[in-house]
């Protein structure tokens, strides 16, 4: 705990530290002051008995933090001069775009919810950071690519889920929803499936006001027409209507 002593809220110099996940925390008041306490050692991993065949080894890297888990946040404490606060905002916003930060944590959030496989939200936030590099402003609709990207992502795994559920578990508007899967589609280069005739299904379900239950039983047919090999040849709009109308 070097380089504080005091607790920055109530003055208590009655610090104690967990060394099993590595927080600072006042015994006075209760304020974990640190949630991490990075260490600049190195961690070495053997695969020999001999010194120089060592591996050095830290945390994966992951495309859902900004900086891909790279980097690591040191704190130094000057009560005299900085307050905690200050610290961490200057630390956030040398860390990277506020815009990609935001819009990767809904990314999270949304995937965790909806309960989606990891690789599915990592491949989401790789095809955001491909929108990020392009220099579109991710901050003002975070919430909206957040769920378009798992959209793609999730048929890109062949792991399809029903657009609607997107749409409802992000709590945005069906416009919000294909403004982000649009941009997506023509920013990344990402093609669009040929087999997600459930996006027109959604559309033909949406414009005849008819409820869920016959989108998610439209596209069991469709499902079913794929696994009978009759859905090869045939124009998706067709089959979309095909499929609502039965």
């Amino acid at each position: 705990m070097r380089g504080m002593e005091y607790c920055p809220q109530c003055g208590s110099s009655s610090l104690v530290q967990d060394e099993e996940g590595g927080e600072i925390v006042c015994s006075n008041c209760g304020l974990v002051i640190s949630h991490r306490i990075p260490d600049r050692r190195p961690e070495w991993k053997h695969y020999s008995f001999t010194k120089d065949d060592r591996e050095r080894v830290g945390d994966p890297l992951t495309f859902l933090i900004h900086d891909m888990g790279l980097s690591t946040t040191t704190l130094e404490y000057d009560l005299h001069s900085y307050s905690i606060s200050r610290i961490l905002k200057k630390n956030i916003v040398e860390s990277g775009d506020k815009s990609l930060m935001k819009t990767l944590s809904a990314i999270h959030s949304l995937s965790s919810k909806m309960h989606l496989p990891e690789s599915v939200e990592e491949n989401a936030a790789l095809i955001v950071r491909r929108l990020w590099k392009k220099g579109l402003r991710l901050g003002r609709n975070c919430k909206g690519l957040a769920a378009a990207s798992l959209y793609v992502s999730s048929k890109m795994f062949s792991m399809p889920r029903n657009m609607r559920e997107f749409i409802i578990n992000s709590g945005i508007s069906r416009k919000t929803f294909w403004d982000s899967y649009k941009k997506i589609i023509q920013d990344t280069g990402i093609k669009k499936d040929p087999r997600t005739i459930d996006i027109m299904i959604s559309k033909i379900v949406n414009q005849s006001n008819l409820k869920g239950e016959v989108e998610n039983l439209a596209n069991k047919i469709v499902e079913m027409a794929r696994d009978m090999k009759i859905v090869d040849g045939r124009k998706p709009d067709g089959l979309a209507a095909a499929a609502v109308y039965l």
